[in-house]
């Protein structure tokens, strides 16, 4: 699975590097970004095996930014990261594609195995943990 790219995407240096340590430690490759919007300058070309989105409160709401983030949905499996309580977000990311949402604070054995089965193209159906 090391030719697997999983790209996470956190606001917070913390968490990007915690998750891109994490993924690397499974033997997937990791590349970590601060923002959705710099993914799409930067990484949209090369779609990865899985985006992991570490969602702020606001940043699935607005038009603009639904319509980017089911953009990427379609090309790619998308796993959502919120906060606990966040429900409109959570609902957001799903009804525009998200292939599951989890809530944090996160189990990182489940994270993981949530992206490998998202990787090897199994259960997709949408999920909420």
């Amino acid at each position: 699975m090391a030719d697997k790219t999983v790209f996470i995407v956190s606001e917070d240096p913390t968490v990007r590097d915690s998750l891109s340590k994490l993924v690397a430690a499974a033997g997937l490759r990791a590349e970590a970004l601060p923002s959705i919007e710099v993914w799409f300058r930067t990484a949209a070309p090369e779609f990865p095996d899985c985006l992991v989105l570490d969602t702020s409160a606001d940043s699935l709401v607005g038009p603009e930014r639904l319509a980017e983030f089911a953009r990427a949905c379609a090309r790619m499996p998308v796993l959502v990261l919120v906060h606990r309580g966040a429900v409109q977000t959570a609902v957001h990311a799903l009804k525009h594609g998200a292939v599951d949402v989890m809530q944090k604070p996160l189990q990182a054995e489940i994270l993981l195995e949530r992206i490998r089965k998202v990787i090897a193209g199994e259960g997709e159906e949408d999920a909420v943990h």
